[in-house]
C-alpha cells in the first residue's frame, strides 16, 4: 500500500524537490533512470516548468486513482481470494460467511442493528430496506 499511495496520492511535484528559482527559471531534483537513477538537478523556464506541472492536473470530472494490476476489474475477483489466502485471511473470511446482516455489522463496524438507536429497545429487521434505514440512522 505504502508503494501505491507514492503514486496514486501525490502530486506532480513536492517543494522538497525544488532547489531554487529566480524570476527567470526554476531548479529541481530529478531522477535519471538511464544512468542508475540517480539524483540530478534541471533547470527550466518558469514558464515551461509551469507547462509541465499543468500537465499532471486533470481535467474537471476524471478520477485521479485508477485500480490496476491486482485490483483491475478483470482479475479483481479472483486475485483478491487469491491474496486473502496467502495473508491468511481464510479463517476470518469462512467466520463472517457464518453471520447474517446483522451479524457482519456487528463484527466489522460494532454498530448494532437490533438495537434501537432512539430507546435502546431490540429492532426486528424484516427485511435489508430496513437493515439501510437503520443504518443511516446510526450513521
Amino acid at each position: 500500500m505504502e508503494y501505491l499511495g507514492r503514486y496514486t496520492h501525490r502530486i506532480a511535484i513536492s517543494n522538497s524537490r525544488i532547489v531554487s528559482m529566480d524570476e527567470e527559471t526554476v531548479t529541481f531534483k530529478v531522477r535519471d533512470y538511464k544512468n542508475g537513477g540517480i539524483w540530478k538537478e534541471m533547470t527550466l523556464r518558469g514558464v515551461e516548468f509551469i507547462r509541465r506541472f499543468l500537465m499532471h492536473v486533470l481535467p474537471k470530472g476524471f478520477v485521479k486513482i485508477r485500480h490496476y494490476g491486482l485490483l483491475s476489474n478483470r482479475n479483481k475477483k479472483e486475485k483478491i481470494s487469491f491474496c486473502r489466502n496467502v495473508i491468511g485471511c481464510r479463517k476470518y473470511l469462512s467466520k463472517l460467511k457464518e453471520l447474517d446482516h446483522a451479524g457482519l455489522m456487528k463484527a466489522l463496524y460494532d454498530i448494532d442493528v437490533n438495537k434501537c438507536t432512539c430507546c435502546g429497545g431490540r429492532v426486528k429487521i424484516h427485511n435489508v430496506r430496513s437493515l439501510n434505514r437503520i443504518l443511516l440512522n446510526t450513521a
